[in-house]
């Protein structure tokens, strides 16, 4: 009787085994589930940011300049300054805009990567459970 229970032992074992991998398994395909899901609500939330970020571009790194130096010419003209500091004047008011539209932009998409702390902490979660699986009996679950 006692070599009859050694194969029986053996299949419970590999049973086992192959019960933890499939979970091991699942647990791998829904990371991968919910990581898509993230990717698509991350690019959707990061669409309007991005379009500022362009726009914040556009004015820093242009600075308009039909429209800067109209601004540089209306100095010169109206409050008779140099034309130098007239113009230097239109670009730093450039350059604040642009400036501005920038740090909006980089504000919306630190919202927009932190859709992501959902699959961090799920996949956390997953491999605290596989490790106590591995583990069963000799630790808790931390």
């Amino acid at each position: 009787m006692a070599l009859s229970a050694g194969p029986q032992a053996a299949a419970g074992v590999r049973n086992g085994v192959g019960d933890l991998m499939h979970d091991v398994v699942t647990l791998g395909e829904l990371q991968v589930q919910l990581l898509a899901v993230d990717a698509r609500e991350g690019v959707q939330k990061a669409k309007s940011p991005i379009v500022l970020l362009a726009a914040g571009a556009s004015f820093a790194l242009g600075a308009l300049p039909v429209l800067l130096l109209a601004l540089g010419e209306c100095l010169v003209l109206w409050l008779e300054w140099e034309r130098a500091l007239a113009y230097l004047v239109s670009a730093l008011l450039g350059a604040a805009l642009g400036g501005g539209l920038l740090y909006a932009a980089v504000q919306q998409l630190g919202a927009a990567t932190a859709v992501f702390e959902r699959s961090q902490t799920e996949l956390a979660e997953n491999v605290r459970w596989v490790k106590y699986a591995l583990t069963r009996g000799r630790r808790p679950p931390r």
